[in-house]
């Protein structure tokens, strides 16, 4: 089975194809993707494979690469449950309103749905209905030509002028960025990337991008860095050095705490009172804060001591608001 990092150059490789219409060759895609030719011709071997046109046309004495975009994948046969079950994704994706991949999505569920008899399609419009995307607290929608942009520099590890309004200070800045890659969170889309020479990482709220020009500079991931690693360590999209937390939670809240996996890292431990104790190592101080105090005095923070401080402070302050009525 393909790796993580095997199938997302898969997928970059198949935009490089889309995008160089007259062919690209063995040699230039290893150099782009910093791996040998041997990897790259078992890449396409691949894709071939799963069904994708891609074809060596071969001038002088080399072969380019290409793919065939109008040319028609193979028949597909897919179960009724199957179909339902795209029906209900088709419901589900509603946040992902601002980029072009919903309207994707659409197209392709209908042009499934057109090789099934009437009743079946008449059927599935019905089971249509019986799906509602209750979404809430939604963030703005992303700019599409942002997201097609932030995409192409993704995929070609370019260097990119980003014009960008922060929350925290104010400010709308413009400076130079690495984009790595897009991650979804509390219904919302975040860019994650890198400040030139910088090996940490650096989150923006996809909507407050102003602006995002890709320059002609190539830039290298430090090779310290897992970006993969990273990401699982954090609780949300902060991106700090890990802390051991533990948290006691009221009888009350057990159920609820024991239906969810918080963070990969996560441990329970159960107590004579009928409490748990909820343990993991996650990066992202202010998110772990503020997630605790969400469940108010169902929730105890016992690790570390500067988080329950901090914690308890935050209470003293709401408790002084409400008592100058």
């Amino acid at each position: 089975m393909p790796n993580t990092e095997q199938i997302v150059r898969q997928l970059d490789i198949l935009r490089t194809l889309v995008a160089r219409r007259y062919g690209v060759t063995l040699k230039e895609l290893a150099e782009l993707y910093d791996v040998t030719q041997r990897t790259i011709s078992r890449d396409l071997d691949d894709l071939s494979e799963a069904g994708f046109p891609i074809y060596p046309d071969r001038r002088g004495n080399k072969n380019y690469w290409h793919l065939e975009p109008y040319k028609q994948m193979p028949p597909l046969n897919f179960p009724i449950e199957e179909i339902i079950a795209l029906t209900f994704i088709e419901g589900m994706i509603s946040p992902l309103e601002g980029p072009s991949f919903k309207e994707e999505f659409k197209k392709t569920v209908n042009r499934i749905r057109t090789t099934l008899p009437k009743k079946a399609r008449e059927f599935l419009e019905r089971a249509g209905a019986a799906y509602y995307p209750h979404v809430r607290r939604q963030k703005s929608q992303t700019s599409p030509e942002i997201f097609e942009i932030a995409n192409k520099a993704i995929a070609d590890k370019k260097i990119c002028r980003v014009t960008y309004h922060a929350f925290s200070t104010g400010q709308t800045k413009t400076y130079p960025i690495c984009p790595l890659r897009f991650l979804y969170y509390h219904n919302g889309l975040y860019l994650l990337c890198l400040l030139p020479g910088k090996d940490s990482l650096l989150t923006l709220a996809a909507e407050r991008i102003q602006d995002l020009e890709i320059s002609s500079e190539a830039f290298e991931i430090p090779s310290g860095l897992s970006v993969e690693d990273k990401v699982g360590q954090a609780f949300g999209i902060i991106f700090e050095d890990p802390i051991d937390v533990k948290i006691r939670f009221s009888a009350s809240q057990v159920p609820y705490i024991r239906e969810r996996i918080w963070h990969p890292s996560q441990e329970i431990e159960e107590l004579d009172t009928g409490d748990i104790v909820l343990s993991f190592q996650a990066g992202g101080f202010f998110e772990i804060k503020s997630w605790i105090m969400s469940y108010g005095a169902q929730a105890e923070v016992l690790e570390p001591e500067n988080l329950r401080t901090e914690v308890v402070a935050e209470l003293e302050k709401n408790m002084a608001i409400y008592k100058k009525r």
